[in-house]
């Protein structure tokens, strides 16, 4: 008699993938298409119909160990072509929300951004809290509050310390998140891809070839965006990501040589400030130039899901539409907080300057907890699908390339065979 399985479906994922978007998914009755139509889909990494057909069962564990669930970008080909207008591009959208929220550690943070309401709160609490912060330290300096006296200069509100004393243990909370939910994702994908070793576990290479032969070539194919340019409905889309990616890293590069010019070298040694620049600094340049590639990138993507979903090509979310206007209220503040230090407006300045430092903290928060997440799931899909080819073609060279399906100890044949070799290497 042939054996059964019965299947449990997962009803909390279920509700979950229904109130993040997902709620198209019971129209889809298998037909493949979106599979067929999918830019991005290979023979031997084919979705999304698989990911459909689970989520219909509510096969929660089959979704979080499915990396491919990741390489999918939402192109809008599978729902455009759709024949029951199931859109499966919005219920793996859906699925990546409850999947970012299911690896969010502490989850209370997932749920406060994930929400306008969340999000415009964390925002006053910042706000609140940095102008305390500013009163404390003007305590210290003796310098006037709120509006210090003279030429507007942030630093006279401030300094490094009190930033880095706020900053620093939010950067802490994000990179221990961050860190929490790469592992236990790849802990799931690397269980469910079937290349396994004997102990039931994945094989775990080491950091150096990691980095080599899988991260760096992820990095730099996201870089290039080349999988957004693949895509046909959304493809434009691809201009606006590419603007938006590199001002974040040219910000990055500024943020980081001006804390080791001005809080490493200047302020320890030559006791004054570096900041603020003058406009024809080149470092100032880059910044500025930063500044307008992220608000041009962040419009463009506004402007181009806004177009496609009223075309019903995307379905936005909420956490679309809210990572989107706390992007672009990082990058207004930052410029008019300059321009009213530019010309010397100090009531309407430092506000500003203060605002921007609350959406700074609560965009930086929201990565491991929001959308932004996408940046650290798909980057860590992207090396593992390299990775997973190579195990699965025996070319990973870490030694313990074994495919043992179904996932678990090997076999009485199994183990037979392996002692029949190691008595064989004995005799030699």
């Amino acid at each position: 008699m042939a054996e059964t399985k019965k299947i449990q479906p997962d009803l909390s994922f279920i509700r979950g993938l229904m109130e993040a978007g997902g709620d198209t998914v019971n129209k889809c009755y298998q037909c493949a298409t979106c599979t067929v139509v999918c830019p991005l889909s290979t023979e031997e990494r084919a979705f999304p119909r698989k990911e459909m057909l689970w989520a219909q069962w509510g096969l929660a564990s089959k979704i979080a160990g499915d990396a491919d669930v990741w390489l999918c970008h939402q192109c809008g080909d599978c729902s455009a072509y759709c024949p029951r207008d199931a859109k499966p591009g919005d219920v793996l959208g859906a699925i990546r929300l409850n999947a970012i929220k299911y690896y969010a550690e502490p989850k209370a943070l997932a749920d406060m951004l994930s929400n306008k309401a969340g999000v415009l709160g964390t925002v006053i609490a910042a706000f609140v809290i940095w102008y305390i912060v500013a009163f404390l330290w003007s305590l210290h300096t003796g310098e006037g509050f709120p509006f210090p006296e003279g030429t507007v200069a942030y630093h006279k509100i401030l300094t490094f310390v009190p930033i880095d004393i706020v900053v620093l243990p939010i950067v802490g909370l994000v990179l221990w998140a961050s860190y929490k939910g790469i592992t236990s994702f790849w802990s799931d994908i690397a269980k469910a891809s079937g290349v396994v070793s004997y102990t039931g576990t994945a094989p775990k290479p080491a950091i150096g070839p990691l980095f080599k032969k899988y991260v760096i070539p992820a990095v730099q194919e996201i870089l290039e965006h080349k999988r957004f340019e693949e895509c046909g409905e959304t493809k434009e889309r691809a201009k606006g990501h590419k603007l938006l990616l590199w001002s974040f890293i040219m910000l990055f590069i500024v943020t980081g040589v001006v804390f080791i010019i001005n809080d490493v070298i200047f302020v320890p040694f030559l006791h004054k400030h570096f900041t603020p620049m003058p406009l024809w600094n080149p470092i100032k340049i880059f910044a500025n130039i930063a500044a307008v590639m992220l608000i041009v990138g962040i419009w463009m993507i506004f402007q181009m899901r806004k177009q496609k979903t009223a075309e019903g090509v995307l379905k936005s979310s909420e956490q679309d539409w809210i990572l989107i206007w706390l992007i672009f209220a990082v990058g207004i503040t930052g410029v008019l907080a300059e321009l009213l230090r530019l010309m010397n407006i100090a009531g309407l300045a430092y506000p500003v300057y203060i605002l921007h430092l609350a959406t700074v903290v609560t965009l930086f928060l929201a990565v491991p907890y929001s959308k932004f997440a996408h940046l650290l799931y798909r980057t860590t899909a992207y090396v593992y699908q390299r990775y997973e080819d190579d195990m699965k073609a025996g070319k990973a060279g870490f030694g313990m390339e074994k495919e043992v399906l179904p996932v678990g100890p090997p076999s009485d044949e199994a183990e037979s065979a392996e002692d029949e070799e190691k008595k064989e290497e004995t005799k030699e």
